[in-house]
């Protein structure tokens, strides 16, 4: 049996790339913004948590410094075109992203910046922390209300039986999607 062979990876991190994208929607009055972000994850079941990273430069860090708040939005690849726009366009380059995205203002609940009415689940989340580092913050969050499409939840889990298809960011212009769930025995 020959010996498996690997290779040298330059970019580890997308060995470990986190789960499903999402896009975080920032605000304040008539003042918002969007952007997508890969390197996110949940902490913690109770309190529910999340956390994401934000560049110290970006538009709309000063929305999450500014309000402690922001909207986790899960798009699935229906609107992936939207998704990687929302990144590489930035908020300093247009008046109204949500517009020029082609996405709909959802009203929150519980913070003051809206909700991207397409993404297939939403929540809404207050700032705990925000760690340095360097360029960018680890933001860590409260999860204050989450919602989900009902055809896409069922007993606590995504259903992938409706025909969901979750995005997860491999790098550049490339996804890779979710289309099934499995139980192992």
């Amino acid at each position: 049996m020959a010996a498996t062979q690997f290779c040298k990876i330059n970019e580890p991190h997308r060995l470990i790339t986190p789960g499903s994208v999402a896009i975080i929607s920032v605000g304040i009055g008539d003042k918002d913004n969007l952007f997508s972000v890969a390197w996110n994850m949940p902490l913690r079941k109770e309190p529910p948590m999340v956390a994401i990273l934000c560049g110290k430069r970006h538009y709309s860090y000063q929305f999450i410094n500014e309000t402690g708040e922001f909207g986790m939005n899960i798009p699935d690849a229906t609107i992936a075109k939207q998704v990687i726009n929302a990144g590489k366009i930035s908020g300093f380059d247009v008046d109204d992203k949500f517009d020029h995205l082609g996405l709909n203002r959802q009203k929150s609940e519980k913070i003051l910046a809206p909700l991207v009415r397409e993404a297939i689940a939403r929540m809404e989340c207050r700032v705990s922390r925000i760690d340095d580092m360097g360029s960018s913050v680890l933001v860590i969050a409260q999860i204050l209300r989450a919602e989900a499409r009902e055809d896409y939840w069922k007993d606590g889990l995504w259903n992938f039986g409706s025909g969901l298809q979750l995005i997860h960011h491999m790098g550049g212009n490339k996804f890779a999607v979710s289309e099934k769930s499995i139980t192992v025995e």
